[in-house]
């Protein structure tokens, strides 16, 4: 045990050198991704009495991965604020990867130069230094497939189907893990008796099931709130639901080929010597009397799944937050292949440089990792975290908040969530999915209705609405939810949905328009009595292969399509500001992070800077004037297609200088 201390000490350095980082470039620690947030409303929620619930009274299976936020739950019920608490069961996480690859490596070749080198790796190959401090579930699903591995080399079935039930409840496709242990001990041992085939079966299903009765009891649905809001959007799982079985072929035909060549790509950039020795390995761990076929189902089965029932976001996805799994099974494999080598490359002369070339390989992925991440904690920060504390600043308190984001909004108010995604919000999902009229197509995220978003959001009247403006790029959807309030626009986007928020102001009781709601008082004219030139607000869908236009195969915040990439932010463009109404933010690009189907459309185009925040008076300058009435133009009125004159750069609430 002593020699997996050097991977455990490397694991937590690292994790502190990255929270360092975010540190020195955000300005204080956070999270690189708006979900972490989720998680911790619901660990927070669940440590004041509220049970494991988003909103309070409203139970929802918001979180897929229920273990990890159960995990969370115990440093926050001991008074560990946030993110620190996260970071903390990330940390432990992060310690028990290298003990676990030690031993599993050690069981299978009995090397224990190897087992070590697998430690030392495992701790340093990404995604495994960024998801410790990442507050996700990755570090804890990784650490349950490879103690669901170490168990299966041990010969321990009843184990390896606990531990597969419980990676289960950590990621939701690892809910096939307890079919690959079966199949797995019914491959090995074929002279197993009937009853005892019969027990491990019935372990199986219970281990299968395992994750949607915990889910059941805790949330009150049998699947999570993301397979009905995002996931089962897509795939097989999506065709055979809808009764379009003659699509499933297609499906396979298109997913399966393109998903494995994005993953091969992903990984082999982690680390490509270890790919290469993936399949000397695999072998060497499925040989023998004591093998185990496992390892193989896992890192080769489990990928074409994931492809063909309900892919969504791509191997690159959220940095590899999908994958982290399979990186794990990645480096145990290659340093298993280390010891089935040829005897000449185990001398110490041959096998040394080897080791340090494949160790080489590893850096500069923790490396890059290390700054993305900074960027993204300074992203979310200066976005979702800003516009929460905006939010819960309001005199008397914002009230109930519709967003399509709802992790930092929702920690920092406490206030009462709308999810436009329908995630924490499962009533919306009827409207999200209301069919567009005949010769039209739905143009919302994730083929969303606008038009039934809006009714959604006048039933439930929310105080404020905060969304990303390319993830609904219809202008009648924005005039429908009135004045704009606040703005924040990112110059640096990495991980955010898009580079723009919005908040607005809405007024439920004002007119009806297109979408039922239009506010035209959201377009009124300023400087000189001249009408605002009307810019729409989202942006053109990018073409691509898949639904949302994008491309797989994509870095994170990477977008690819005909028009290639956006233009820079203009001069004096800040991170933000309140904006007059109708006003629209910088052009720039909006995040595609791995192009996968699910990913936000729209992502190409975001609007451009508002001009002026003048308020909507008119009148020659310094004699202001009484405002006109929104609508039509003066008889003989020429449209103004300039800057309205005395309009100026936009003056923001908040400043911040980008390197």
């Amino acid at each position: 045990m002593k020699r997996a201390a050097p991977g455990v000490l490397l694991a937590l350095l690292l994790a502190g050198l990255y929270v360092l980082a975010a540190k020195r470039v955000a300005g204080a620690a956070g999270f690189p991704l708006d979900d972490a947030w989720i998680h911790a409303r619901l660990a927070r929620n669940l440590s004041e009495g509220g049970g494991l619930a988003f909103n309070a009274g409203e139970p929802a299976a918001v979180s897929s991965a229920p273990l990890w936020t159960l995990l969370v739950y115990l440093p926050a019920a001991a008074g560990v604020p946030f993110p620190w608490a996260s970071f903390l069961a990330g940390a432990l996480l992060a310690g028990a990867l290298p003990v676990l690859a030690f031993r599993l490596v050690q069981r299978a070749v009995g090397d224990r130069s190897a087992a070590w080198f697998s430690a030392l790796l495992l701790a340093g190959t990404h995604p495994m230094p960024w998801s410790s401090v990442s507050g996700m579930e990755t570090p804890l699903a990784a650490a349950l497939v490879a103690a669901t591995l170490l168990a299966a080399l041990s010969a321990r079935p009843g184990a390896s189907l606990v531990l597969a039930g419980a990676a289960g409840l950590a990621r939701p496709e690892l809910v096939l893990l307890p079919v690959f242990v079966l199949a797995d001990v019914l491959w090995r041992e074929r002279a197993l008796r009937r009853p005892r085939v019969v027990g491990l079966a019935i372990g199986a299903l219970l281990a299968g099931i395992a994750p949607f009765a915990v889910n059941r009891a805790l949330a009150g649905a049998w699947l999570f709130s993301s397979f009905a809001a995002k996931v089962g959007r897509h795939g097989m799982l999506a065709a055979l639901l809808e009764g379009r079985a003659d699509a499933v072929p297609s499906v396979m035909a298109t997913n399966l080929p393109l998903y494995l060549a994005a993953l091969v790509k992903a990984l082999g950039r982690d680390n490509a010597a270890l790919l290469l020795l993936v399949p000397i390995g695999l072998w060497r761990l499925a040989a023998g009397r004591g093998g185990s076929h496992l390892p193989w189902m896992v890192f080769v089965l489990l990928p074409c799944f994931m492809a063909v029932l309900a892919p969504f976001g791509g191997p690159e996805f959220h940095e590899q937050r999908y994958i982290g799994p399979l990186v794990a099974v990645m480096v145990l494999a290659g340093c298993v292949a280390l010891a089935a080598l040829p005897p000449f490359l185990k001398r110490p002369a041959a096998r040394l440089p080897l080791m340090a070339l494949i160790a080489a390989l590893s850096v500069p992925g923790a490396w890059t990792a290390a700054r993305r991440y900074a960027i993204e904690v300074k992203n979310i920060t200066e976005m979702q975290v800003t516009v929460g504390r905006w939010l819960a600043e309001r005199p008397g308190g914002p009230g109930t908040i519709a967003t399509n984001d709802i992790g930092a909004i929702g920690f920092l108010t406490r206030a009462p969530i709308l999810d436009l995604t329908g995630l924490a919000s499962p009533d919306a999902i009827p409207y999200l999915r209301r069919p567009p009229p005949a010769g039209s197509r739905n143009r919302g995220w994730n083929g969303a209705s606008e038009s039934g978003l809006v009714d959604f959001m006048r039933e439930r009247r929310p105080g404020y609405v905060a969304v990303f403006p390319a993830w609904y790029p219809g202008r009648s959807f924005h005039e429908s939810l009135g004045a704009e309030v606040f703005r924040v626009t990112l110059e640096d986007n990495l991980i955010c949905g898009d580079r723009t928020m919005i908040v607005y102001r809405p007024s439920w009781n004002g007119a009806r328009g297109r979408l039922g709601g239009s506010l035209r008082q959201a377009w009124r004219p300023h400087g000189r009595g001249r009408p605002a030139r009307r810019r729409r607000i989202g942006a053109g869908r990018r073409r691509g292969p898949f639904p949302g236009g994008c491309v797989p195969g994509g870095r994170p915040g990477q977008s690819r399509g005909r028009r290639g990439s956006a233009r820079p932010p203009r001069r004096g463009a800040s991170a933000a500001s309140p904006g007059p109404p109708g006003a629209s933010g910088p052009r720039g690009s909006g995040d595609c992070p791995a192009g996968w189907p699910g990913i936000p459309p729209g992502h190409g185009r975001a609007p451009r800077a508002a001009a002026s925040t003048r308020p909507p008076t008119g009148g020659a300058r310094g004699s202001p004037r009484r405002p006109r009435a929104a609508g039509r133009n003066p008889p003989g009125h020429k449209p103004h297609r300039g800057r309205p004159r005395g309009a100026t750069n936009a003056t923001h609430a908040i400043t911040r200088t980008h390197s």
